[in-house]
């Protein structure tokens, strides 16, 4: 027996009812909750309404069969069967009011007629028809109604909401706007109209104040247990440590919905208070649907706190909901900040005072410059320059392993980068044979965040013994480093009751390894490098003789004895000698790798050396990060080498790991053994 459809959510609030105090503690409550799974308008249909399609569809096609019927007017409809009906998507747009907001759900459709003869009823006709409908229902998102209702059904595709929406601005089935391309500027545009209409198309700094006002939201200063949350919008109603700036004094504070608070860190910043402010108002224009759809469903979690990103965190294929609202609310505010019309009308005139002789020290003054004039920080400023054209300005400001890296000029694509953090390289060096081919030829360097080629015009090493790119490589990144393609991950996120929050960061990306044109990445510069690093091998201490002797010719040749190459390899002194004077002895891969690096061979002089080794790599993932180890870090020590192998999980060469004892354990841990 099907359950009876209902018009209204159990979850509506009544806002008349007085509550209870116990009503009222678990109303102000604030939950964590990492389980959190979304509910679909699918979901808000079918298990909260209790709508059923095909019944739906069938009550329409009863009350006008001739609509759907496709054969003469000698025939009448006795009988109607819908014998298939597939969901195929949700359709919805995006400007709709709250208290009829319609969507469509496009489904395939397989329906079966009986017909009888006009004036002969024992003539019967039997046919079907295979449509593709739109059934459009209709909710009232408000917090205290929370109903939903069956429309109508649509059979032409011209009469759909999306084809008769002048805004074109869709939602997906969690109701958040999907935006994409100029999207972004025509939200924005739209968003100033509306709620900052003072400021539309102007030069001057936007103040974010005007918006609060517009909508009557509050904002007050909190302390967060994390600094690095700046901000947080309630939707629903929760509770937060308010701070009175004033006397400092902190309090536990219940708090409604519609109210920002902002972390106290900021408050003295005023740059980076009006980007949060921006941040947390986008979150509660542009998220707010998905939010009302959650509560008719009762989901009480009115908001998520998302977390920074980091590399090592658990990567998805797919944005999820917590993504797309983090993704907008971080990327909406600079188009607010610096409008379209009066930023590129600057940026065009910063630009041309450069003129076409332009290098790094005048796009840096460029980028300066745009984040003084419309009060924005300098990565908000970069990132309009990008959306305006200027795609010298995205060397700047990059980071790699952590932490900041020297500027370079750049004029990549969307999507393409020179920079790439070392654990990424990595990843992409056992997944892509082509880019390990190219890593294993010795003729490019892991340096500044780079794969940078390796030549003196492009590299120089500092008092230090450190590679670092040249002035002129920075200059002209398209000569000596690789490029890799950029795509874009979510990361996990977690479930916060009635607050969303603003952190720094972005979504974790995938960066992999692209050739130029389709063309392979090997140079003819490359090649005779190569050709003349093989000329001085076969004339150097490899020619043609025995891995013993070779192991005795290279040790002498860097001034090194049997004692300090154990020490420094964690290798006995005894596989030392072996290897200088065994011939019958066969020694692991990963000794003759450590002994390689310990003397810091060349990768092509590791490369003759291993050759003549009695074992040799295998094809597996760690043999490969071996290779790696022989090509980017033979200047390294042994130990930190090793290091960074266990760190990834990987077997080191020797048991001398920095940082650890003989044994396996961390040195500043062995105080709490025994």
């Amino acid at each position: 027996m099907k359950e009876a459809p209902i018009s209204q959510s159990p979850f509506a609030i009544n806002p008349f009812r007085e509550l209870t105090e116990e009503e009222r503690k678990a109303r102000y409550r604030t939950r964590i909750d990492s389980t959190f799974k979304p509910y679909t308008v699918f979901d808000i249909l079918q298990k909260v309404y209790h709508k059923n399609y095909e019944d739906d569809l069938l009550s329409v096609i009863g009350m006008f069969p001739e609509d759907f019927k496709t054969s003469s007017p000698d025939w009448t409809v006795s009988h109607i069967w819908v014998n298939k009906l597939n969901v195929i998507r949700a359709e919805s747009v995006f400007f709709q009011p709250t208290d009829d907001f319609q969507v469509d759900i496009l489904v395939d459709t397989r329906i079966k007629f009986e017909e009888v003869r006009v004036g002969n009823n024992l003539l019967k006709n039997r046919y079907n028809i295979s449509p593709q409908l739109r059934l459009r229902y209709s909710f009232d998102l408000r917090p205290c109604h929370m109903n939903c209702h069956f429309v109508e059904v649509i059979r032409d595709e011209r009469d759909s909401l999306i084809a008769r929406d002048e805004y074109k601005i869709q939602v997906d089935k969690y109701f958040l706007p999907v935006l994409k391309g100029n999207d972004y500027t025509r939200m924005a545009r739209y968003i100033m109209h509306r709620f900052m209409r003072e400021y539309y198309d102007a030069s001057d700094p936007v103040d974010p104040r005007a918006w609060v006002q517009k909508k009557n939201l509050k904002v007050v200063f909190g302390v967060f247990p994390q600094d690095s949350v700046l901000g947080e919008y309630f939707f629903s109603f929760g509770m937060a440590n308010i701070i009175n700036l004033k006397t400092g004094e902190v309090k536990p504070t219940e708090i409604n919905p519609g109210t920002i608070v902002l972390n106290r860190v900021i408050a003295g910043d005023e740059i980076q208070l009006k980007f949060t402010l921006f941040h947390e108002l986008i979150h509660h224009y542009l998220g707010g649907l998905f939010f009302l759809l959650q509560k008719t469903h009762g989901h009480e979690y009115s908001s998520y706190m998302c977390r920074r990103f980091d590399k090592e965190r658990e990567r998805h294929d797919k944005w999820t909901p917590v993504d797309i609202m983090e993704m907008h609310a971080n990327k909406m505010p600079g188009y607010l900040m610096i409008q379209d019309r009066p930023g590129r009308a600057y940026a065009d005139e910063l630009m041309d005072q450069l003129g076409r002789e332009r290098d790094i020290a005048g796009i840096r003054r460029v980028v300066d410059q745009m984040a003084e004039y419309f009060e924005t920080s300098k990565t908000v400023a970069k990132t309009r320059l990008i959306d305006f054209g200027y795609n010298e300005v995205r060397g700047l400001m990059q980071s790699a392993n952590g932490g900041l890296i020297p500027s370079y000029m750049s004029t990549l694509k969307d999507n393409e980068t020179y920079t790439i953090d070392e654990a990424d390289g990595i990843r992409e060096y056992l997944r892509n044979p082509e880019f390990r081919k190219v890593i294993d030829s010795g003729s490019y360097l892991y340096v500044e965040g780079h794969y940078c080629r390796k030549n003196r015009k492009y590299l120089y090493t500092d008092q230090f013994g450190y590679e670092h790119l040249t002035p002129y490589a920075r200059e002209h990144m398209d000569e000596c480093c690789l490029v890799f393609e950029q795509i874009y991950q979510s990361g996990i996120t977690r479930v916060l009751n009635g607050i969303i929050r603003r952190t720094p960061g972005k979504g974790t990306q995938e960066k992999r390894f692209k050739k130029k044109d389709g063309s392979s990445a090997v140079t003819e510069e490359g090649r005779k490098l190569k050709a003349q690093i093989l000329m001085s091998v076969s004339n150097g201490p490899f020619a043609e003789k025995t891995f013993n002797q070779l192991t005795i010719e290279l040790m002498e040749w860097r001034g090194m004895n049997i004692l300090p190459l154990a020490e420094v390899t964690g290798l006995s002194r005894d596989t030392i000698k072996n290897m200088r004077n065994d011939p019958k002895r066969a020694f692991p891969i990963q000794e003759v790798v450590a002994v390689a690096i310990a003397l810091h061979l060349e990768p092509e002089q590791s490369q003759e050396y291993i050759r003549h080794a009695p074992s040799n790599f295998l094809g597996t993932d760690e043999m490969r990060l071996y290779r790696y180890a022989l090509k980017e870090w033979y200047m390294l020590p042994v130990s930190v080498v090793n290091r960074r192998l266990v760190e990834m999980g990987v077997n080191p060469l020797t048991n001398l790991v920095d940082g650890y004892d003989e044994n396996g354990v961390k040195i500043e841990d062995r105080s709490n053994i025994g």
